[in-house]
C-alpha cells in the first residue's frame, strides 16, 4: 500500500478501526459535549439519531467506510494523516425519509496504525424520499 492513502482509494484497514464507539459517544453523539453538541443536535434535527441509536450509526459508519473512497487527503503534523471519506445516512423513525451525506474524518498516525475516527457529522444536504 502507498503512503499516504490516496483520494479515489478506500480506507485501509477500515476492519481495524478505532476510537469508533468512544467517539460517537463521547462527542458527536454527546449533547452536552461542548464541542460535539452542535454535531448531535444536527443527528438528533436532521436525522432522528440520538445517543440511543448509537449501535445503528457505528453499523452503518462500519459499513460505509468499507464501500465509500476517501475524498480528501490532508496531511495532521505531528499526528499522521486525516483522511475524509463520505456516505449516505438514512434517518430513523419519522425522519426515515431523509437521506444526508454523512461526513467522518479518519486518522493515520504512521503507515502501520489503524485508522481512528476523529468525528462524523452529518451534511446539511437533505433528499426526501417518499412519504406515506
Amino acid at each position: 500500500m502507498a503512503w499516504p492513502p490516496q483520494v479515489g482509494e478506500l480506507l485501509p484497514r477500515t476492519e481495524q478501526a478505532e476510537g469508533l464507539r468512544e467517539k460517537l459517544i463521547g462527542y458527536s453523539l454527546n449533547a452536552s459535549h461542548k464541542r460535539g453538541g452542535t454535531k448531535a443536535l444536527g443527528f438528533s434535527s436532521m436525522l432522528g439519531i440520538t445517543i440511543a441509536e448509537v449501535d445503528y450509526l457505528e453499523t452503518v459508519i462500519r459499513r460505509g467506510i468499507r464501500a465509500a473512497p476517501i475524498i480528501a487527503v490532508r496531511p495532521n503534523p505531528p499526528y499522521g494523516v486525516k483522511c475524509l471519506v463520505e456516505f449516505p445516512l438514512r434517518g430513523l423513525g419519522a425522519r426515515s425519509h431523509r437521506t444526508v451525506n454523512l461526513r467522518t474524518v479518519w486518522q493515520f498516525a504512521s503507515p502501520a496504525s489503524p485508522p481512528r475516527l476523529l468525528t462524523a457529522f452529518p451534511k446539511p444536504r437533505i433528499e426526501q424520499h417518499g412519504r406515506r
